[in-house]
């Protein structure tokens, strides 16, 4: 199983800043910073506006705040 891409990932393979990103979401970047960490968790809104900037699908990007909440936790 090929390991899943983290919402960070994402953004970093899409070559979106973090103040673009924040701006589309209508947020902070200290929020998206947490979305990213895993700290906080995405809306159903922003999936969809997460897939449009990424240019992936919903489904991706679930997967990725998924992935990006198990970051650093064991097993």
């Amino acid at each position: 199983m090929e390991k899943q891409m983290t919402l960070r990932e994402l953004r970093e393979q899409s070559g979106k800043s973090r103040a673009e990103v924040a701006m589309a979401l209508g947020v902070s970047i200290a929020a998206l910073s947490h979305y990213e960490q895993g700290i906080r968790r995405i809306n159903i809104n922003q999936v969809l506006i997460l897939s449009e900037q990424y240019d992936v699908t919903a489904e991706e990007i679930i997967y990725a705040q998924l992935s990006s909440v198990c970051i650093g936790k064991p097993d």
